[in-house]
């Protein structure tokens, strides 16, 4: 069995685990084997997909001014938006670490692997570590280099402890005598601040995704489809862009028409209307309760104000 201050050679795919593996998998803390059985795949992956779902739809909705937990979402309409927003950081992380595989087994392939325990690799690796490491920790308070800008916070920290952590392996393999337990307690370590670096990154990206829709949206509207909205009474809805039209007539259904709506939202329990004149430093967001007094037409993208009948 290999020494634990020494740097061991992966072991081939598909290859039954050796005797190092076995101690090492019965070693590991308690906390790691019970969440192993408790915490299943599929419902750490479900509870990923909510709560990106829920950065992008509060970042989304936030840029109009609601508040997302007024809108009655369930964790089925969060999980059916997540994939908007996981969709780019989960293939890049897959992507990358296929490269990294790919490019360590070739070197190992190559017999030029022994460049990894050259003399110069540990300090420069500490060095760039510490300064990236410190960055990503900075960014936690919004201070740091860059880290108001999209990711860098959370990637700093990732590269960071990454290369703290092969900074400190390299040099172990050349002083032995380096203890088992620490080295689970680093793994551990290592795994979880990996494993929240790319929690944060991920939901980073999610709530801008949710802002980049917000705006797309905005600038818009005019080319949207829109909704007419009946209603028995008077909504008092004056916003740029939308007509109100009072209906005559005992046999009208409804004494109210408004029109240059965009729908927004239909939640469970109101309708959002966005007005087509909305700006975002002036406009209103318009929630109606759903109810059996009110009446939405939808009109296709492009349909003339002017096809609408002059009474109703």
């Amino acid at each position: 069995m290999a020494r634990p201050d020494e740097w061991s050679e992966p072991e081939e795919l598909g290859a039954p685990p050796t005797e190092s593996t076995s101690n090492l998998l019965q070693e590991l803390p308690p906390v790691l084997k019970v969440l192993g059985q408790v915490v299943a795949p599929a419902t750490l992956i479900t509870a990923l997909l909510i709560f990106f779902g829920w950065a992008r739809a509060t970042a989304l909705f936030g840029w109009f001014g609601i508040d997302p937990t007024s809108l009655g979402f369930s964790s089925t309409d969060y999980l059916l938006t997540s994939q908007d927003g996981l969709f780019l950081p989960g293939a890049v992380i897959a992507l990358v670490v296929l490269l990294l595989t790919w490019g360590l087994g070739s070197l190992r392939r190559s017999g030029r692997d022994s460049i990894l325990h050259a003399a110069w690799v540990s300090p420069t690796a500490a060095v760039v570590g510490t300064a990236l490491a410190t960055n990503g920790v900075l960014g936690l308070f919004g201070e740091g280099v860059w880290t108001d800008h999209l990711v860098v916070a959370p990637t700093c920290l990732l590269l960071g402890v990454t290369l703290l952590s092969v900074a400190g392996q390299t040099a172990r393999g050349r002083r032995p005598g380096y203890s088992r337990g620490v080295g689970i307690a680093e793994l551990t370590a290592l795994t979880l601040v990996v494993a929240m670096a790319l929690f944060w990154a991920a939901g980073d990206y999610a709530a801008a995704v949710g802002r980049g829709r917000a705006a797309e949206l905005a600038g818009s509207l005019h080319a949207r489809a829109q909704v007419v909205l009946y209603s028995d009474k008077t909504l008092g809805i004056a916003a740029p862009g939308v007509r109100t039209l009072r209906c005559s007539g005992e046999s009208a259904a409804y004494r109210y028409r408004y029109s240059g709506l965009v729908l927004l939202l239909n939640s469970n329990g109101q309708y959002v209307f966005l007005p087509v004149g909305w700006d975002r430093r002036s406009g209103s967001a318009v929630a109606v309760p759903k109810s059996g007094q009110i009446r939405l037409d939808y009109r296709s993208a492009g349909a003339l104000e002017d096809a609408l009948p002059t009474s109703c």
